[in-house]
């Protein structure tokens, strides 16, 4: 869980901020302006002044706050005038909004407040759906409500074109003042302010909702109120019950609404839905109690807890806010329970996690035991930080006698709470509760620097009554590390010169206020605010008489060889492991029950596959011969997936009783794999890492394999082909290249007549009539012919052979061994027959694209030797290694450094570490724990009739009532089921309101029938409607990542630069940024810095350093200019026109070119790509080929491309790892594809390759 901030407000109205990720109170810098009250949700801070006016402070955001404004400038054609600004009456505006419903007049188009500033001038955009236009931008169409073309036709009567400008909020990390109800801002004093609302069911993403009460008793509302947004647009009154007088309101993360009220009792909002966010109407509860009154209330999701007068808390048990908007018995609850403790006010966050600041102690406390099972929790415990206070704070003015600072403390924080606080603290566990009498506290004692003197540079403004007006500026969270960065080092509160005004209070703080609706705090994984610091230091722990204390216990320890006589407790050299399973051995999934047992000797093992009555064998390999072992669950189905390339059947699929068993073999099988292989610690820097569409995370590196075949600085295979029938197919991983060797060795039968040697490469397909023809090609085709006396050399182009080549004479004797090397040059093959140069021959074909080496005829090889400079790597062979945790995007670079991206946008860095999840804690280093989070959806679809209109009950031709997208698989809500033991539910059944086409206000969307395309209105011819319903879950694992701040991104994308790394990546709203001091040894960087683009964009990557392609929503590449190694970031994006009438999604770049993937699964290749012209030509198109949509079930194109240093790898949505062959200078784009296993991968990554 990323880190989150608990806000509070000290005695003397001091906003401070804690992060779950520190341990330490951070006051943030005094502008001038006390506080009273605070109401936050994640990045969004509104408080309530000490003029009674309403702040808005918005924080920690990397991506700034950017709208793009457009308006179209509408023209009609007339006679004999042309194209004029003159319309029919029955026309849209001049200027308008898309649909022309709205007057978008450029020169009526202003900044809200001045809070925003403007990005530039008004410009034209050159581009509809990703094809370039005119320099005036014109689009051209029949009428207004019709389809735009760029071009003019004789028919176009009417035309537009699209101005845009962008606008910035600059009050980022300041406080902003909200606008007064009057222009006397005394007139109408604010008493309470609160936010939530970003969970309402079916609302826009970034909506919030905010709820004010005046001193005149008025509810207000704010509208408009988003992330987008932060000031929202006007105050709107509501309306409350006669005889109601509010004096305090809070709104929960759902858009429930509770407020209090001046004689006790308790109001809440029905009716807060996504159509109506200021809800529809208020029922009145009474008080826990008769005499009890009801003085706070705080909201949650599912809780709600209250302060009455006597400073007792409640909780109300039967809430359950995501039903609240449509269900008074959920919004109002069913009961009071009373909790033990004494509290002035308590908070609750989004996740139902409680805070309250202690009644008689003023001190912070946390309730423990908060599940969604218990959502009361269990006991109440004190929080323990030490605070950062401004000398501004009247606290300076404290007796000197009472500070002290420690001989050793001078570059350590001092001790986080006295000793009263620690003896209160044992008291509270002894109790379960908070303190419920009063407490006498003695006056803290703080510790600071030049507390006396006079505050320099203030940073303080007078506070101005405007909206949008910027009260003060804060700290950013990036760069002011004495205000935001998480403290936990020893030498961390080491007072500078630039943080004079600031020192630590050792004591604790009357805190008035606290808020935790932006704190996510974990129940399971608690941060250090409950441990005191302890008292040994490092100075202490550093000190020579304890270090030599430590040297003699450890030389008194008896040595290694008195143990040397006794025999091993357990043998671990050989051991059996057995167990019952379902095996599926065969293509159809049958699975049949069996015997699994491994059987380990000493350094290898065996897999035997034996029937139920274990006397027969059903299959057995070694291990040797596994290649990968993945999880291929289905939910309430555990399975696993033990792929052997080279022994069939080369899948097999074993079947547990449940994921415990699962997990158990998948251990095992990892363990022996790992020795089998010599494979421990951390992978290799240049690995190729992927993921599968389970999010499991596997890594694989050919280091091993290669330093096997190095010999003479070359790489060498040999092939023993004794016994082997002819004809015989030799693949060649590593093509030929120039100085490659080939040696075949072999004997001639007797009666031979014609014998063969073939150089193959990759057969052309070429699409005729829906059906694809095979053209072969082959690049050497060596054939000695006996009766003849000759040996004919020849090559196949596109399946016509080429003019032959028959000079020289015949050194090959029939009935005699031969010994046969060919020698690849740049221009020609030198052919060598028992020693002895017979012939060169000219390429006619790229010696690179060469795939595979065929026999044929009456000859018996003997053995077959390669040497080239590059490793012979077969797909196939690769070793594929686990490491835990969850992802679903991965990016890696040739320093090691690795980032990924989970389910939910959360952006991980690999912190050098491997195990995790299944695999054992000895097995595992620096492994933290780790969550994701995704959805379930299903479709219900209806079918509209005369007499009862939209039913489930279709045609007999119709597809399920409750399916899958495509309407081919039936899903119903019952039957979904989690994947295995780690995932659990964390919300209901939902209907989706952000489907692709739009929906309606019930979620449905229209057609005329089902294979069609989806819109939101219905019209006179629809006669069936869908709507998706999701439901979201959780999985909780541990692995080697770092979570890496609050930013959610959609595509990351590495590249070293130098000593640097190169990182570059989208937010969630498409908005390209740059990562800045990423390097080896500090892989999670320092900051983001945001790159402007017109366009949002969908897809990012970045090759060496001069080399940023990206993918724009209309579907267009970009590329960036200006790049240099003083400005990584560039200066601007260089639209690159798409191929036609296609629409690309994904881009990847490498050193080798620029690779795209369209929509429909298709490749394209940009050609000529120089550093004189580093946009390219032309794109040639790669298609999925014959042996691609065969390689598994399903296959209709590729998935995902990355390339590489020197290689190109691609994803089929088959799920199939791509290796793509014959890539050379000449050819950039390479022939044909080498296979690698069906892993069920979704993302690779070779960008270290």
């Amino acid at each position: 869980m990323p880190s989150s901030l608990l806000f509070s407000i000290n005695n003397e109205g001091r906003v401070h901020t804690l992060s779950t990720s520190g341990t330490v109170w951070r006051e943030l810098p005094y502008v001038g302006q006390e506080f009273k009250k605070l109401s936050a949700v994640p990045h969004f801070l509104w408080a309530l002044g000490g003029d009674h006016q309403v702040y808005v402070y918005v924080h920690g955001l990397d991506i700034p706050i950017r709208v793009r404004e457009e308006s179209y400038e509408n023209e009609r054609w007339i006679p004999i005038e042309g194209f004029t600004a003159r319309l029919l009456p029955t026309d849209r505006y001049h200027f308008s909004n898309a649909d022309g419903t709205t007057d978008r007049s450029i020169d009526k188009i202003r900044l809200s407040s001045m809070a925003w500033q403007w990005e530039g001038d008004w410009q034209l955009e050159l581009t509809l759906a990703g094809q370039p236009l005119d320099h005036n931008g014109w689009t051209y169409a029949v009428d207004f409500p019709s389809q735009y073309y760029p071009k003019k036709q004789w028919s176009s009567c009417v035309r537009r074109r699209l101005w845009v400008r962008s606008r910035r909020y600059s009050a980022m990390n300041s406080w902003c003042a909200i606008a007064p109800l009057h222009s006397d801002a005394t007139k109408e004093p604010f008493i309470d302010i609160c936010v939530g609302g970003q969970n309402v069911i079916g609302a826009d993403p970034g909506t919030m909702l905010v709820w004010a009460v005046t001193s005149h008793n008025r509810v207000m509302f704010r509208t408009g109120v988003t992330s987008k947004s932060p000031e929202g647009a006007k105050w709107n009154p509501v309306s409350v019950p006669p005889g109601c007088e509010i004096n305090q309101i809070s709104v929960g993360a759902t858009g429930l609404v509770w407020a209090s009220l001046l004689d006790g009792r308790a109001l809440v909002r029905i009716g807060v839905t996504r159509d109506s966010l200021s809800g529809e109407s208020w029922v009145e509860l009474r008080g826990p109690l008769d005499n009890s009154r009801i003085i706070q209330v705080s909201v949650g999701t599912c809780a709600v807890w209250a302060v009455t007068q006597d400073k007792q808390i409640w909780f109300r048990k039967g809430v359950k806010g995501e039903g609240a908007g449509i269900s008074e018995e959920l919004a109002a609850g069913c009961g009071w329970v009373e909790m033990v403790g004494r509290m002035s006010m308590v908070s609750v966050s989004a996740n139902d996690q409680v805070w309250a600041v202690g009644a008689d102690d003023r001190a912070i406390y946390y309730r423990m035991g908060v599940t969604m099972g218990d959502l009361t929790g269990k006991r109440w415990r004190a929080l323990h930080a030490p605070q950062q206070v401004s000398r501004a704070s009247s606290n300076a003015s404290l007796n000197r006698d009472k500070f002290h600072r420690s001989c050793n403390s001078l570059n350590q924080r001092p001790h986080s709470i006295s000793e009263i606080t620690s003896g209160i603290s044992e008291w509270d566990e002894q109790s379960h509760s908070a303190p419920t009498a009063p407490t006498s506290l003695p006056i803290g004692e703080v510790s600071g620097k030049h507390f006396e003197t006079q505050l320099k540079n203030p940073k303080a403004w007078s506070p101005v009554r405007s909206v949008g007006s910027v009260v003060g500026t804060e700290a950013h969270p990036e760069t002011d590390d004495s205000v935001w960065q998480a403290d936990d080092s020893g030498n961390s509160s080491i007072f500078y010169a630039e943080d004079e005004e600031l020192y630590w209070a050792e004591a604790e703080t009357s805190w008035a206020w606290v808020e935790a609706g932006a704190c996510l705090l974990d129940p399971s994984q608690l941060p250090n605010w409950f441990i005191e610091t302890s008292i040994l230091r490092q100075p202490e722990l550093d000190q020579p008489w304890r270090l030599q204390i430590l040297e003699k216990l450890q030389m008194r320890m008896p040595g290694k060889e008195l143990y040397s006589n006794y025999l091993s407790a357990v043998d671990t050299t050989s051991w059996t492991h057995s167990g019952e399973a379902r095996v599926c051995l065969n293509t159809p999934v049958i699975f049949v029950e069996c015997i699994l047992q491994l059987e380990w000797v000493h350094t290898n093992g065996v897999v035997t596959v034996l029937n139920p009555d274990g006397a027969t064998t059903m299959h057995q390999f070694s291990v040797t011969d596994i290649t990968c072992v993945q999880c291929c669950s289905e939910p309430g189905s555990p399975r696993l997936a033990i792929h052997t390339p080279h022994v069939p059947p080369y899948s097999i699929k074993l079947q547990f009783s449940g994921d415990s068993q699962l997990e158990e073999w998948l251990a095992h099988f990892t363990s022996v794999c790992g020795q089998v292989h010599s494979i421990s610690g951390k992978p290799a820097e240049k690995s190729l890492w992927a993921i599968t569409n389970l999010g499991d995370i596997f890594v694989s590196n050919t280091l091993s394999l290669e330093m096997s075949q190095m010999q003479d600085n070359m790489y060498v295979q040999e092939i023993n082909l004794a016994g082997k029938e002819v004809p015989i197919s030799i693949p060649i991983h590593a093509g030929i290249r120039p100085d490659t060797e080939i040696l075949l060795t072999g004997c001639i039968a007797d009666d031979a007549d014609r014998i063969g040697i073939n150089f193959d490469s990759h057969s052309y397909y070429k699409l005729r009539h829906k059906a694809h023809t095979e053209l072969q090609n082959t690049a050497f085709h060596f054939n000695p012919r006996f009766g003849d006396n000759i040996i004919v050399r020849n090559s196949m182009l596109d399946g016509k052979w080429c003019d032959e080549e028959r000079d020289g004479d015949l050194p090959l004797v029939r009935g005699h061994e031969f010994n046969l090397k060919i020698l690849c040059s740049t221009e020609e093959y030198i052919v060598y027959i028992n020693g002895q140069k017979f012939c060169t021959y000219k390429h006619r074909l790229s010696p690179y694209s060469v795939i595979t080496m065929s026999i044929w005829g009456k000859v018996q090889p003997f053995k077959c030797v390669m040497k080239t400079v590059i490793p012979i790597i077969n797909p196939c062979d690769i070793f594929w290694r686990q490491l835990g945790g969850h992802l679903r995007r991965i990016e890696s670079c040739s320093t090691g450094v690795t980032w990924g991206i989970g389910y939910d946008r959360t952006a991980w860095v690999y912190n050098y570490g491997w195990g995790g999840s299944f695999i054992g804690s000895l097995d595992s280093n620096n492994v933290n724990p780790m969550t994701d989070s995704q959805d379930y959806r299903v479709y219900e679809n209806q079918r509209w009739n005369p007499v009862s209109g939209y039913t489930s009950t279709g045609l007999p031709t119709d597809r399920h009532m409750w399916s899958d997208a495509t309407g081919k698989q039936k899903r119903t809500r019952d039957q979904v089921k989690l994947l295995s033991m780690h995932w659990q539910w964390v919300s209901d059944w939902l209907v989706d309101f952000h489907v692709p086409g739009g929906v309606d206000r019930e979620g449905w969307q229209y057609a005329m029938d089902f294979p069609s395309t989806y819109h939101a209105n219905k019209h006179f011819t629809d006669y069936v409607r869908r709507r998706r319903w999701y439901r979201r879950c959780a999985v909780a694992t541990t692995g080697p990542w770092q979570e890496l701040g609050h930013t959610k991104l959609q595509e990351v994308s590495l590249a070293p630069v130098n000593d640097t790394v190169a990182v570059w990546a989208l937010a969630a709203g498409g908005q390209a940024m740059f990562r800045t001091g990423v390097t080896q040894s500090t892989p999670t960087g320092t900051m983001w810095e945001h790159v402007n683009s017109d366009q949002a964009l969908t897809s990012i990557s970045c090759g060496p350093y001069n080399k940023v392609w990206a993918i724009g929503n209309n579907g267009c590449a970009y590329w960036r200019v200006g790049i240099q190694l003083e400005k990584l970031q560039g200066e601007s994006w260089a639209s690159v026109e798409p191929p036609t009438a296609t629409h690309l999604k994904q881009v990847s770049v490498g050193k080798i070119g620029v690779w795209t993937l369209d929509k429909l699964g298709r490749l394209y290749v940009r050609k000529e790509v120089t550093t004189v012209f580093p946009e390219g030509t032309h794109w040639q198109c790669i298609m999925a080929d014959p042996p691609i949509l065969s390689s598994a079930p399903g296959t209709t194109g590729f998935k995902q491309v990355s390339v590489g240093t020197k290689e190109v790898w691609a994803v089929t949505d088959g799920g199939v790892a791509l290796k793509r062959h014959g890539i050379c200078p000449e050819n950039p784009s390479g022939t044909g594809w080498n296979f690698g296993i069906a892993g069920n991968w979704q993302h690779l990554c070779a960008k270290a390759l």
